[in-house]
């Protein structure tokens, strides 16, 4: 995707922690983050889910990339690895959910949604946010997490859950219902 002078601007603002400019770049690269999951996932649903992580993680962590002009190809890797983690997630008796039709997302609603998921994952325990935050922001594996903690496996993919489920409920209004619960819609 060309990065026209705008988005170059949009980006260094929502480094800098500016909301509606992260919205207006998610809203430009939404598609792309969504062509690039479905690559590998080849399911819909599953991209949509990943697309999402991206771009949320490419919000939390957009201060860390240097230049700008960098942003597509970061992001793509940011997507194609939040599929490849969707992909190892899905099992095989798992129904795909049937297409829908999305409105166009409203950059206000999305901000909004976005500083709700800030809220939200700040009301985890310190426990919850450590494995979120290693999850989903760094890329680490159950195991990877276990060891770096001293924990057991099975502990963290507790407290994964339970992380999930509290970020599922406390953002259950943002979004459209289903089955998997979306917490992030851009």
């Amino acid at each position: 995707m060309p990065m026209d002078a705008e988005l170059i601007q949009q980006l260094r603002q929502a480094a800098d922690g500016d909301v509606q400019a992260f919205s207006y770049v998610a809203t430009a690269f939404r598609d792309k983050a969504l062509a690039w999951a479905r690559e590998v996932t080849g399911s819909s649903h599953a991209a949509e889910d990943a697309a999402q992580e991206a771009l949320m993680v490419a919000f939390t962590q957009l201060h860390t990339l240097r230049e700008p002009g960098a942003f597509p190809g970061w992001l793509r890797t940011l997507a194609r690895t939040a599929a490849m983690r969707q992909a190892r997630r899905r099992r095989p008796d798992t129904v795909e959910a049937p297409e829908r039709e999305d409105a166009a997302a409203d950059p206000v609603v999305a901000a909004e949604v976005r500083q709700a998921v800030r809220g939200a994952v700040l009301e985890l325990s310190a426990a919850q946010q450590q494995v979120i935050e290693r999850f989903y922001l760094q890329g680490q594996k159950i195991e990877q997490i276990a060891i770096a903690l001293g924990l057991p496996a099975g502990t963290v993919k507790r407290r994964l859950h339970d992380a999930r489920e509290k970020l599922r409920v406390r953002l259950a209004g943002f979004g459209p219902a289903r089955d998997e619960g979306t917490f992030w819609k851009g």
